[in-house]
């Protein structure tokens, strides 16, 4: 029995060559394969010491660059929207990307996120990447589960940097901020002069990038005419609804053609 057999997984499909010395059967994973619909999400990886030296709790060149790999990989690989916040990146594919095999989803799409990043900001930089499919009817309750985290980063970030600012300790304000709930936190920022519901729409919400159609006036050389002709263009939300409410509700129908 072979080793990918061994393990139940299909044959290998890689591209190394397959002579007298091949030990291609060990290269167990590379024959995983996926189709849409499905999620990649990319993490920054021990962003807190990639970051040293950034605005806390929130940069706007970091969310502008993770805004910037986004566009390029939707662009690239042919995505049908985008969501971010912090340091992860969620992209939506409903179409072929390009390629099935998950090896090579993590590998390029993350790697291509941590070159852009890296060359931006002049220092090494790395994403980790994943696939997670799931059926057309989930993208809705997905989203909203990432703007959940987005909002539950956001207050605790504000948090504890408020008390970073007043003299706490690293350890001294993760204490004090042990167990406190959304009320309590919003209550404490207020207490030290940061109302959390003023704060920028893309800080408690999230970020969102999707495709929309849009007519331009073109010239035509051959009938010597002005023309009115369709592209496609990335909008971008940097204050998106919330994704369980009405119009947020709506939003992703429309998008998604549901």
């Amino acid at each position: 029995m072979k080793p990918w057999e061994r393990l139940g997984l299909p044959e290998p499909k890689s591209e190394a060559s397959r002579g007298e010395l091949s030990l291609i059967d060990y290269e167990v994973y590379s024959g995983l394969e996926t189709k849409p619909p499905y999620w990649i999400r990319l993490d920054g990886w021990r962003f807190h010491r990639v970051c040293q030296g950034f605005k806390k709790p929130f940069d706007l060149r970091l969310a502008r660059t993770l805004v910037r790999i986004a566009r390029e990989l939707l662009k690239l690989f042919n995505g049908q929207l985008a969501y971010l916040f912090s340091d992860e990146i969620n992209l939506l594919f409903l179409k072929p990307s390009g390629f099935k095999r998950i090896e090579k989803l993590d590998s390029i799409l993350a790697g291509i996120a941590s070159a852009i990043f890296s060359l931006k900001f002049g220092k090494p930089a790395a994403f980790d990447c994943r696939v997670i499919p799931m059926p057309k009817r989930t993208v809705l309750r997905y989203l909203r589960w990432r703007q959940a985290e987005c909002f539950r980063n956001h207050n605790n970030a504000w948090a504890y940097w408020l008390l970073r600012k007043q003299g706490l300790s690293a350890r001294q304000a993760t204490r004090k901020l042990t167990g406190l709930k959304t009320p309590q936190l919003f209550d404490l920022c207020r207490s030290l002069g940061k109302p959390l519901d003023r704060t920028p729409g893309w800080q408690r919400k999230g970020i969102l990038l999707y495709w929309k159609i849009v007519k331009k006036k073109g010239w035509d050389p051959i009938k010597r005419k002005h023309v009115w002709a369709e592209r496609r263009r990335i909008v971008e939300k940097w204050d998106p609804p919330w994704f369980h409410e009405k119009e947020g509700k709506e939003l992703i129908g429309a998008l998604l053609n549901v």
